[in-house]
């Protein structure tokens, strides 16, 4: 349990080490404890902006994930901002006074600016500030957490093996100061916490160990471009302390060249005092004079006798004079030089000394000997910095020599972590002398021998695993997404093939990408096959479709050429819920269906697609049809029956006036004749007039009594054709007339049938007043009705000059309930039930196809009963 709970919270563990470190480095700057701040004195120190930063970005991150989010972004943009002015010290060379703001550097080792981190240590603080504050989708922050803690574990790592190992890891930043090695682990454990902690999140949001693959993957992959960097880094090192071995083997040649002329000028000085060429002072004087003249850094020169008094001195300054006739080997040194040269009889080099007349200096003392018998001593007193400064001044190096391990010369000051670093020491041995030289170069000599691989071999590195991390990440996640959507798609399948209603899956452009197996049952499709096409041309009549596109253009006033135009179409009027279509299947096969159609739209709203839900109704529609039928019938029935009481009743009560007025008709034409008026035109056509109009009404009466049996079918009769016609035609001859209907009759006489003729006169009139319909918005208004013998039977027909029936409606006109007439202006049943009672007579009734006209035909067999 406690190592269950301990990996739980590995990240707020090492963040809160963090947080004590940093606790107790803050600590030892306020009682200026060195040990706490450098852990070691040639160590460098963790300044206090450093101590301070750290403070604040581990308890960013210990409340950064809480109510407390917000506060933990603003402290780590108050460490990025701190490093990111540190930064800008070091590229513009301008002191902002951050370094020592909060207490003045008490320390004197370890960093070039006293105060101011390493910049390696502003870079990392500024990595992790970015990861802590950054922005962009979830995958772009967490590879930005990810990349950014593993660039600070490797530096941090690198800093922290850079004391173990001597190297200097900061030899690619551009400056040369150290990383703390407390703060290197300090950096190690943030990056470990921060890294924890995403891969903690990983596993929360994503399921399966492959989530956190690219998080090693990048993690993996920074180190090791860093570690390539460092490796590349180390070759620049080893080349410039190769370069600076050069050079310091270049500044032993230079001490030879210069004491190699003095020492053989002295010796040509004894040679001459030894023969005796000196007669006088004068004359040593003359060389004396030419020789300190020609080598710099010549304090005096002096010629000392047998007794190592000092006789002769050049130039006879004060001091020459204060010391001339004095012991020449009065310091340790000249006295141990001296003894080596009487017992080697060979020119030596005193060690370094604080000389007398200021400075450092030393000797270098060559015997004057005749025959091995000692003489005396030519010596030059040496001014020490003068002397090496002349050719030590090396652009781009410090110098300083060591003798006996004790600095006596530097050519100026440099910073001491540089030469603890970079250092490189050369032995110098002649005339008895053992210096040691140390060359170290400045940071200008080591950036120019600098190569700029191991930045672009990192940059690199870098860029590659993370483009690498963020395809592994969308691979896993397309891979997640795949799985999820194949498990959605099967549920959808599952769901779609569960339900007996046809549904149809659309793109936005109203193609068909799938239908669920209900659908390929009802049409005969296969899924795939249908697949790419649309469904209003394949799955519908084309002459439904098209007597629909009219319906709506007429609705929504404009053309609709495309499928998605009549798709929204629908949606605008208000067909998209449950409207009744006919659809036709792959076979031919008709079927009525109940079509809701419904819009998929997207997270902004824009259509995606649609989804159409069918459901079969083929069978409702058939019962519902033949309950409105059988309704009909009995409505009309009753209303027959009713009609057929009243009609009796008005023919009886006009039947028995029509009567008297015939009978007087008659009596007063006898009476006309009897007295010799029926000569008279005026009364004859009177009496004509009123003939026919009690004639019309005796036809009328005789329709009504028709009509009035139309409750009692009843048998079939013989009847002439002509008859019923004209029947017919007394009702609606007045309604033709009066809206100028030319109605023409031809008909052949004597011919017969055996039906209904009530039934027979229902049909006619109902195409007959079809006709007039068509007509009436024409020029040329004519109702032709026609009947003629025809294949064994009579063929009766009503033909009209109207515009015609549009082909693509012939095939629908005899249906039920079809029309196209204006709301209210019928009902469509008057086509369909006129075919009805013509096949009930074993007859026929059809629209002529090959007529240029409207041309309605009936049918009957003749001579059958």
């Amino acid at each position: 349990m406690f190592f269950t709970n301990l990996k739980r919270n590995l990240h707020y563990v090492l963040a809160l080490s963090v947080l004590a470190v940093a606790c107790v480095v803050l600590f030892g700057w306020v009682i200026k404890s060195a040990s706490v701040v450098q852990v070691r004195s040639d160590f460098a120190p963790m300044v206090v902006n450093t101590a301070i930063s750290f403070f604040i970005i581990s308890l960013s991150f210990l409340i950064q994930q809480g109510k407390f989010q917000k506060l933990s972004q603003y402290l780590s943009f108050s460490v990025g901002a701190l490093a990111t002015a540190t930064l800008l010290q070091y590229l513009t060379g301008y002191d902002f006074g951050i370094d020592q703001f909060f207490g003045p550097a008490f320390y004197s080792i370890g960093v070039s600016s006293p105060g101011r981190m390493a910049i390696s240590t502003a870079v990392c603080f500024l990595l992790l500030s970015l990861s802590d504050i950054s922005i962009g989708s979830t995958y772009a922050r967490r590879m930005t957490k990810v990349t950014a803690s593993s660039l600070v574990l490797g530096f941090g790592f690198l800093g922290l093996l850079g004391y173990f190992l001597d190297f200097s890891s900061e030899y690619g930043w551009g400056n040369f100061s150290r990383m703390a090695i407390h703060t290197a682990v300090c950096f190690m454990l943030l990056a470990t916490a921060q890294l924890w902690r995403v891969r903690i999140n990983v596993r929360g949001e994503e399921d399966g160990r492959t989530a956190t693959v690219p998080i090693y993957v990048v993690l993996i992959g920074v180190l090791v471009s860093v570690a390539i960097w460092q490796l590349l880094l180390l070759k620049d090192i080893e080349r410039n302390r190769s370069v600076t071995l050069v050079r310091a083997e270049g500044f032993k040649i230079k001490l030879d060249g210069t004491f190699v002329p003095l020492e053989k000028a002295l010796q040509h000085m004894a040679r001459r005092m030894a023969a005796g060429a000196y007669a006088d002072e004068t004359m040593w004087r003359l060389d004396a004079k030419f020789y300190y003249e020609e080598f710099k850094g010549i304090r005096r020169l002096m010629w000392s006798d047998q007794k190592l008094v000092m006789r002769w001195l050049y130039p006879m300054d004060d001091f020459s004079k204060s010391i001339q006739n004095t012991s020449l080997g009065r310091s340790p040194e000249i006295a141990e030089a001296l003894d080596a040269v009487r017992s080697s009889e060979e020119p030596r080099i005193s060690r370094i000394f604080e000389m007398k007349s200021g400075g450092r200096g030393f000797g270098i003392l060559v015997p004057v000997m005749q025959n091995h018998k000692f003489l005396g001593v030519v010596s030059a007193a040496i001014d020490l910095k003068s002397f090496v400064d002349r050719f030590a001044r090396a652009e781009g190096y410090h110098i300083a020599i060591l003798q006996n391990g004790e600095e006596v010369y530097r050519s100026f000051e440099w910073d001491p972590v540089l030469s603890r670093d970079w250092i490189s020491k050369v032995h110098y041995n002649n005339l008895g002398v053992d210096w040691v030289i140390s060359f170290t170069p400045t940071t200008g000599v080591i950036r120019q021998n600098t190569s700029s691989l191991p930045q672009m071999v990192l940059v690199f590195g870098v860029s590659i695993t993370v483009l690498l991390g963020l395809a592994l990440s969308f691979y896993n996640r397309a891979t997640e997404l795949g799985k999820r959507a194949r498990a959605v798609a099967e549920w959808k399948s599952a769901a779609m093939d569960a339900t007996p209603l046809m549904m149809v899956s659309m793109d936005e452009n109203g193609i068909i990408r799938e239908m669920n197996s209900s659908a390929e049952a009802l049409t005969g499709w296969k899924s795939e096959e249908v697949a790419g096409k649309h469904m209003p041309s394949l799955m519908h009549d084309h002459q439904d479709l098209m007597l629909f596109r009219l319906r709506m253009e007429s609705e929504m006033g404009k053309p609709l050429p495309e499928a998605l135009d009549l798709i929204e179409a629908m949606f605008s009027k208000g067909y998209n819920e449950a409207s009744d279509w006919v659809f036709v299947g792959r076979d031919g096969r008709r079927f009525e269906g109940a079509l809701s159609l419904g819009r998929v739209v997207d997270e902004e709203g824009h259509v995606t697609g649609y989804l159409a839900v069918v459901e079969d109704v083929t069978q409702k529609r058939a019962k519902e049809r033949q309950l409105k039928e059988q309704e009909k019938k009995i409505i009309t029935s009753s209303r027959l029956a009713s009609l057929g009481e009243m009609a009796a009743g008005i023919a009886h009560e006009i039947n028995n006036p029509l009567t008297i007025i015939n009978g007087h008709l008659s009596v007063l034409r006898r009476l006309l004749n009897n007295r010799g008026l029926a000569s008279d035109m005026e009364v004859q056509k009177r009496m004509e007039v009123a003939e026919s109009t009690t004639n019309r009404i005796a036809k009328i009466v005789k329709g009504l009594r028709s009509y009035a049996r139309e409750s009692d079918q009843g048998d079939k009769e013989r009847v002439v054709v002509e008859a019923i016609v004209e029947d017919t035609l007394a009702f609606c001859a007045d309604k033709f007339k009066g809206e100028g209907i030319e109605l023409v009759s031809r008909l052949e006489p004597h011919l017969e049938v055996v039906v209904r003729p009530y039934q027979i006169s229902q049909v006619l009139l109902n195409l007959l007043n079809n006709a007039a319909d068509a007509v009436a918005g024409c020029a040329e208004r004519r109702v032709v009705i026609e009947a003629a013998a025809r294949n064994n039977g009579v063929e009766i027909s009503v033909t009209d000059t109207g515009v015609g029936v549009p082909p693509f409606l012939k095939e629908k006109i005899m249906e039920p309930f079809f029309t196209t007439k204006e709301v209210g202006k019928g009902v469509g049943l008057g086509l369909s039930i006129s075919q009805g009672i013509i096949q009930a007579h074993d007859g026929k009734f059809y629209l002529d196809d090959s007529s240029p006209k409207t041309r309605f035909v009936i049918w009957l067999p003749m001579q059958k009963q």
